[in-house]
């Protein structure tokens, strides 16, 4: 049995327990702390949302077998294909430094890896300019790779994390980047897309149980029905 059969429950279980620290801004606002030598917790923002949409099922023929689509929000906002009821998680953070803000994070395990999506909303103003937004998603990227190999050492494997490549990506009609990664013979990938005031992470970290044809379908399943 290869390494990657070996720790296929415990990399979902790793992944879950580190995706749920992952937001945008986070790493932001750890410095911050460390900094200051105290907890900082980012101010509320009037009108942003402080507990998760709801998530539920709907009908989509065209998703893998075993595999369903979730309308989040009521109305829906957004929608993509999981392999399982997600669970949903609200963190907040320092999008940029000084500047609080919320992500809504929503998870799916399967035996061929951890699905999902971060999106967070009322982003500032200054990330609607394109040099931001690319160095806001490296600086993700490189967050979400580097927290995953530092939760997996952690639980006792230390293996080799590689940035692969890095393009430009679009999904539900809006534009962006995306990111492959692997580790040791684990796969990662994030593609984020911005949509007005609110960003769209979509993030996968996968096995060898995983076919071409799910991911696929995963990555391109994400409908934007919000107008920001």
């Amino acid at each position: 049995m290869n390494i990657t059969a070996k720790i296929t429950a415990k990399l979902c279980r790793a992944a879950l327990a580190f995706l749920f620290a992952v937001t945008i801004g986070a790493a932001q606002a750890r410095a911050q702390e460390s900094a200051e030598g105290k907890t900082v917790s980012p101010p509320s923002r009037p009108g942003v949302q402080a507990t998760p949409l709801p998530a539920r099922p709907v009908a989509d023929k065209l998703a893998p077998s075993r595999w369903t689509r979730y309308e989040i929000g009521e109305p829906s906002r957004f929608s993509l294909i999981l392999p399982s009821e997600p669970v949903a998680r609200v963190e907040r953070s320092n999008i940029i430094p000084g500047v609080p803000g919320i992500s809504q994070i929503y998870l799916s395990a399967a035996d061929s890896g951890v699905y999902g999506l971060s999106y967070a909303e009322a982003l500032p103003d200054a990330l609607r300019n394109e040099a931001r937004r690319q160095t806001f998603f490296e600086g993700f990227v490189k967050e979400f790779a580097e927290g995953f190999k530092a939760s997996m050492k952690e639980r006792g494997m230390d293996l080799r994390l590689t940035m692969l490549e890095r393009r430009a990506a679009t999904v539900g009609g809006l534009a962006g980047y995306e990111q492959d990664f692997s580790y040791g013979t684990v796969m990662g990938r994030v593609r984020l897309v911005f949509g007005g005031r609110s960003a769209y992470a979509v993030m996968a970290i996968w096995n060898g149980l995983s076919s071409n044809s799910e991911r696929n379908a995963f990555f391109e399943s994400l409908k934007v029905n919000e107008k920001r």
